[in-house]
C-alpha cells in the first residue's frame, strides 16, 4: 500500500483495525470455510448480494478482482461469458481451482495484486469487485484499474458495505468502526473521481439489508 492508503488505515478505530485482521484470516488460513462463513453472516444471501454486480456489466471480457472462491467467477464462466480472475491469495486460488474441477468450467486467473494488473491498457470491458478487502482504497489499485479498462468501460464494486436497518445494527457498526459522518460509499466515490472516474451509487434492497453498488465509468 501507498502512503495515502496507510495514513487512511491509521486512521480506523482499534475494532475495525481487529476486524479487518480476522477477514485476512479467513482470506488466507482459512479460506476453505469462507463459503460457510459468509453463508451464514449473510442468512444465506452471500450469494445473491455478488450476482447484482453482474447486473451492471455492459462490455466484455470482465476482470473478477480478488474472486475468493470462485463463486462470480464460476457464474460468470458458466454463462459463456468471457472473464478472467485475479485473486493474491494462494489459498483462494487452490479453492477455485477444485470448484472449477468439480464443476467442469474453465476461466484463466492470475494470482497477483489489484495494484499491478499483468495486462494491456484497455483491454476489459467491465471490472467487478465484490466485498473488497483494503486494496479497494488505494489509488495505487484505482489507476490500474482506469488504466486496463476501455473507454465507456464500468468499474462495479459490489457490497462496499452492507447496511441493515435497525438501531442494533447502527449501535453494532458505530462500535466497530466509529461514527462516520460521511458514509463509506461516498468516500469511495470520491476516490473514483478524483482518479477519473465518472461514479455514481445504487442502492439495492433486500430487506432488511441495503447493498451498495458504486458503477465507476471511464470516461470515452
Amino acid at each position: 500500500m501507498n502512503e495515502t492508503t496507510q495514513n487512511d488505515m491509521r486512521t480506523i478505530p482499534p475494532l475495525a483495525r481487529l476486524y479487518l485482521w480476522a477477514t485476512r484470516r479467513l482470506y488466507n488460513e482459512f479460506a476453505w470455510s469462507y463459503d460457510l462463513v459468509a453463508w451464514g453472516v449473510s442468512g444465506g444471501r452471500w450469494d445473491g448480494w455478488r450476482r447484482m454486480a453482474l447486473d451492471y456489466v455492459v462490455d466484455q471480457p470482465v476482470l473478477e478482482v480478488g474472486f475468493g472462491t470462485g463463486a462470480l467467477l464460476l457464474e460468470m464462466a458458466g454463462r459463456g461469458w468471457q472473464v478472467v480472475g485475479v485473486d493474491l491469495s494462494p489459498a483462494m486460488q487452490r479453492v477455485t481451482a477444485r470448484k472449477m474441477r468439480r464443476r467442469g468450467l474453465w476461466a484463466p486467473r492470475a494470482q497477483t495484486s489489484a495494484q499491478t494488473l499483468p495486462f494491456a491498457a484497455g483491454f476489459f470491458g467491465s471490472i467487478i469487485s465484490t466485498f473488497p478487502a483494503e486494496y479497494v482504497i488505494d489509488p495505487a489499485s484505482l489507476d490500474e484499474f482506469l488504466r486496463v479498462l476501455r473507454p465507456g468501460g464500468r468499474l462495479i464494486i459490489a457490497g462496499l458495505v452492507v447496511q441493515r436497518s435497525g438501531a442494533a445494527w447502527n449501535r453494532g457498526n458505530a462500535l466497530i468502526f466509529g461514527s462516520v459522518p460521511t458514509h463509506p460509499a461516498a468516500v469511495q466515490q470520491a476516490r473514483l473521481a478524483a482518479a477519473g472516474f465518472a461514479p455514481h451509487l445504487v442502492m439495492r434492497d433486500d430487506p432488511p439489508w441495503q447493498v451498495p453498488v458504486i458503477i465507476a465509468e471511464k470516461p470515452l
